[in-house]
């Protein structure tokens, strides 16, 4: 692995450990109280791995910089769960364009493997939440809260990619690009 590349994907690391303070504070406190509000947060962890795998392009992106993430996190009420938690969502990202033998790069491909991701979460944190004791309503709020944040902060990890890609951040890092992140 080429020093830039590890430097970029600790910078995005660090970055993605900072937003992520507050939100293990924010979860911590609400996940048992307030599930649906929980659900509606959740999306937050996928920022820095889409911001990673979209600007590097290269694989072990989304993981290293969540295991840097996680470092930073060890403070919170997560503790040091907090890595484990991180290197999960960047294992999860990184699934995806696994799959595809990491040769796609359109933004399609980021949405689909968060929400097929967070559906897995959805069904994982069933019992934890106790989401069978909620109203139907509830219920359908709870998934569809969940599949809502993936979308919004997979679109708000594209735009920064876009942004810092913009500045010419990763020249010399990623691959040349065939298609722009902004097609479909």
């Amino acid at each position: 692995m080429k020093t830039r590349f590890l430097m970029a994907c600790a910078a995005i690391g660090a970055a993605t450990g900072v937003l992520l303070l507050p939100a293990n504070f924010v979860a911590a406190a609400i996940s048992a109280a307030v599930p649906l509000l929980y659900a509606a947060m959740v999306g937050v962890w996928l920022v820095g791995p889409v911001v990673a795998l979209a600007v590097l392009r290269r694989p072990g992106a989304a993981l290293i910089t969540m295991l840097i993430a996680g470092i930073i996190n060890i403070p919170t009420p997560a503790g040091p769960a907090a890595i484990v938690t991180n290197l999960m969502v960047g294992g999860a990202m990184e699934l995806g364009f696994l799959v595809t033998r990491y040769r796609i790069w359109k933004p399609w491909l980021f949405y689909v493997t968060a929400v097929v991701f967070e559906s897995f979460y959805a069904f994982s944190a069933y019992s934890f939440f106790n989401i069978g004791d909620m109203a139907l309503a509830a219920q359908i709020v709870f998934f569809g809260l969940m599949a809502v944040s993936a979308v919004v902060f997979i679109a708000l990890g594209l735009l920064i990619a876009r942004r810092l890609e913009a500045t010419g951040v990763a020249r010399g890092i990623a691959p040349r690009r065939r298609p722009a992140l902004s097609e479909s």
